[in-house]
């Protein structure tokens, strides 16, 4: 690990406080143990920090770790009242906690960490992706306005009293700052931590209430997803896209906590507390993102309508009535819920046959990455005996997520399509990362059942065929080192690239910073072209910006300068003084997304403005100082 990283350890040791410590108490006083009680401390802790970021406002409080104290405080003493309540007969809810399972967990943690320090390269390269910009600045807007709030992240939108946002990830990321330093060391450092700890102990969760008999599944699970390549490193290879990250990787949780609340014969008042982990649950990821918690609750559907119709058929014909009844006004409200929340921008589009689909839903490998041989066969050796046991839910569930997937590479209805997966954009790589959701743990169960046919078969004598059929897993498990190279090249070479062929911000560029803060005045606004990387000089620096993302609602005046700023006409100056603009910075043509360059055409070559005067340059970045419009 390289110097910039060791140095971040305070950072590094405050994210996981903050990921760990404010949900313990809580989930201890469940009566959770074993892989389920980090599991539950993680939700209790996110819930903790995305409830509080609501409720900061409300209190007049600035955003910090206070509101989030009290938030935990809260859960705290209602767990201990349910505690309280018949302690005698509640019941220790274990996860699989023996050496082993833990060895997994840990195991897959410390790749994980390895995987993403190696990719991200140094702790104080940004991203260099396109929603990098929004999010980077989005921290700084929540430090500079004390307001963490999902209800409040007005930034791209000034002006508004009001916009709604998913803002846990930066709320997360805005705690961590003091002890980074910054706001783009901050965010790797929770990049790696959410990455390295929440997703392996979330994996365990679901594996574990899922297939409690098969104990040796749990080992397995956590490791099976360095074999999934579109999630989680996907998502900083593409768009970054930090909130349906903090949001996919409570999913699992989201799963286990729902079934293990439904669990038979726990005492009521421990069955409550389940209860409200779960509905918590469901909160801190819908505040990581919305989708991934629509995303969890479809696939929690085919388990519910099977509870309810067992218990529906034990009470006759009325009782499969009022089933019936239920389901319908349930669908209809989710169908309801589904629409309003649609996104999409019809920017993605089918690009696959269904053969192609199917093919990269069995072997677990979405959105034309490079397929490995190992996990989705063994989540085929995971179907067959979950279908075994009969519990059919968990392939329905499955199913459903396959189905998703399905629409966004392959139906050819648009319109249908855009009203199945309108929620993710309709965007692939999005909906691709629910495959993972039970893929995993079915992956996780596959590689137990042939640990026990190993098993078997070196107790019967067969030793050489034991050995066959490992060497064939370990081969075939390799082939997955191919896809893991692949986003860690990607990352390096594109995503976090820091030199100066990056695609976004170059070093110049940021040492152009450094000189800019030391001579702008507090009030000072600057503008300059956003996707050449211009807007971070407000992450940098936290000097306001005209334009801190590309999109958004600006204003007039901001438009005319996006496309006529280097012409200084008076019509020009009459903007720059209703905005209060003093400064601009010009960081040449390289922009990171094309798409959007006429946009903001009129913010390059600045050097020939005759109201501009250059106060500072490092390369080819350069700041000016308006001057020629008193």
């Amino acid at each position: 690990m390289s110097a910039d990283w060791l140095a971040q350890t305070p950072a590094f040791l405050a994210t996981l406080a903050l990921l760990i410590l404010p949900g313990m108490p809580m989930a201890l006083l469940l009566r959770l143990r074993g892989v389920l009680v980090f599991g539950a401390a993680i939700v209790g802790s996110l819930a903790s920090i995305g409830a509080g970021s609501v409720v900061a406002p409300l209190l007049g409080m600035r955003w910090s770790l206070l509101p989030v104290l009290i938030v935990a405080l809260t859960i705290t003493v209602i767990a201990a009242v349910l505690w309280a309540m018949k302690r005698e007969k509640a019941l220790q809810l274990r996860g699989a906690d023996d050496r082993w399972a833990w060895a997994g967990v840990g195991a897959a943690a410390l790749g994980w960490a390895l995987i993403v320090i190696l990719g991200v390269s140094s702790a104080s390269h940004p991203s260099q992706l396109f929603d990098g910009i929004f999010h980077l600045d989005a921290v700084e807007f929540i430090l500079q306005h004390g307001d963490a709030s999902p209800f409040h992240m007005t930034m791209v939108v000034p002006g508004d009293a009001s916009a709604l946002y998913p803002t846990l990830w930066h709320a997360l990321v805005a705690l961590v700052v003091p002890f980074s330093g910054a706001v783009v060391p901050a965010t790797n450092v929770v990049t790696v931590v959410m990455v390295a700890v929440v997703w392996p102990v979330a994996i365990a969760v679901l594996t574990s209430v899922l297939f409690p008999s098969m104990r040796r599944a749990v080992v397995w699970a956590p490791l099976a997803a360095f074999g999934f390549s579109v999630f989680p490193l996907g998502f900083l290879n593409w768009g970054v896209l930090y909130p349906n990250l903090i949001g996919m990787l409570q999913v699992p949780l989201m799963l286990g906590f729902a079934l293990l609340a439904a669990r038979p014969r726990v005492p009521w008042p421990q069955r409550i507390g389940l209860v409200l982990l779960a509905v918590a649950s469901a909160g801190a990821t819908a505040m990581g993102h919305p989708s991934a918690m629509l995303g969890a609750l479809v696939l929690l559907v085919p388990w519910a309508a099977w509870q309810g119709w067992r218990v529906a058929r034990g009470h006759g014909a009325r009782g499969r009535v009022l089933f019936t009844s239920a389901a319908v006004f349930v669908l209809v409200a989710l169908i309801g819920v589904w629409r309003s929340l649609n996104v999409s921008t019809g920017e993605w589009l089918p690009n696959m046959t269904m053969a192609q689909g199917i093919g990269e839903v069995a072997f677990l490998s979405p959105v034309g990455r490079t397929a490995g041989l190992l996990i989705g066969p063994l989540a085929a050796i995971g179907i067959w005996r979950t279908a075994r046991s009969k519990r059919w839910w968990i392939l329905w569930s499955h199913a459903v997520a396959a189905g998703f997937y399905l629409a966004a590479v392959w139906l050819p209805i648009l319109s249908i399509r855009t009203a199945i997966v309108g929620i993710w954009y309709d965007d692939a790589t999005r909906v691709a990362s629910l495959l993972g959701v039970l893929g995993l743990p079915l992956a996780g169960l596959g590689a137990a059942v042939v640990l026990e046919w190993l098993r078997n078969l070196r107790a019967t004598g067969r030793r050489r065929r034991a050995a066959a059929v490992l060497t064939t897993a370990v081969l075939l498990g390799a082939t997955h080192l191919v896809a893991v190279w692949n986003d860690i090249s990607f990352m390096r070479n594109t995503s976090f690239r820091f030199d100066s062929a990056s695609q976004g911000l170059t070093p110049d560029e940021a040492a152009l910073f450094e000189k800019a803060d030391r001579i702008l005045e507090s009030d000072s606004r600057v503008i300059g072209d956003p996707l050449t990387g211009a807007s971070l000089l407000y992450a940098y620096t936290g000097h306001d910006v005209v334009f801190p993302h590309v999109s958004g609602r600006y204003g007039p005046d901001a438009m005319l300068l996006a496309r006529s700023m280097n012409t200084g006409s008076a019509e020009v100056c009459e903007a720059v003084r209703r905005l209060g603009v003093t400064y601009a910075v010009d960081f040449g043509d390289k922009e990171l997304f094309e798409n959007y360059y006429t946009t903001f055409d009129g913010l390059h070559d600045l050097k020939d403005s005759k109201i501009l005067t250059e106060v500072a340059r490092v390369g080819d970045a350069a700041l000016f100082e308006v001057t020629g419009c008193s």
